[in-house]
């Protein structure tokens, strides 16, 4: 038969963590503060860095700025360039009439004696005007005429038809001289040229 201790002192069961765990989560927990304030320390010192870097930035700006404003002159409109202006644009007027003189010339070189002749015949004076002596020289670039007119009305017209036709465009003529002879008519003598080398009797 078993023998029973009736009065043996039952031990306590414990519940929850030891007290080492107790101890390994405190002391994980004090290292992650101190990861984070270290973490959180890093970022301020690189934060004051840049806020020193932008601010070094800002006073080397405001230097220049105050450098080019000490540098800076005020410009002066000079009062000559008006008239260079106004001297240039003749300039280039005078050109512009010399290139389309030359084209003048150069196309009536090319055209020669016939297209001038042609144009003479097309346009036959009008009744009443006479041409009695017609000059062609250099190729046609130089151009001589005499006749007569019996009304001053008439030499005008027969000029305008004349500047017409292509072979007369842009041809200028230097001397126009008109006089009444002692028949009562009108001589009139136009050329291209200012003094003619002769006299075309």
């Amino acid at each position: 038969m078993q023998n029973l201790n009736l009065y043996q002192i039952e031990q306590a069961v414990r519940i929850g963590p030891h007290r080492l765990q107790l101890l390994g989560g405190l002391a994980i927990l004090v290292l992650l503060c101190l990861g984070h304030g270290a973490w959180q320390g890093w970022q301020l010192r690189i934060g004051a860095a840049r806020l020193v870097q932008a601010q070094n930035l800002e006073q080397q700006q405001l230097r220049q700025l105050e450098e080019a404003k000490a540098s800076f002159v005020q410009p002066v409109l000079d009062a000559q360039l008006p008239l260079r202006l106004a001297d240039m644009e003749a300039q280039n007027r005078a050109l512009t009439r010399l290139v389309g003189y030359l084209q003048t010339l150069a196309r009536q070189q090319r055209i020669g004696f016939v297209a001038p002749l042609a144009a003479l015949a097309d346009q036959h004076p009008p009744s009443g005007l006479w041409l009695n002596a017609i000059s062609l020289s250099e190729g046609g670039a130089h151009m001589r005429l005499q006749g007569l007119s019996q009304h001053q009305q008439l030499l005008p017209e027969y000029l305008r038809r004349l500047g017409q036709n292509p072979a007369f465009k842009g041809r200028e003529f230097a001397r126009f001289n008109v006089q009444r002879g002692e028949d009562r008519l009108l001589h009139f003598d136009l050329s291209s040229r200012v003094t003619d080398p002769k006299d075309i009797p």
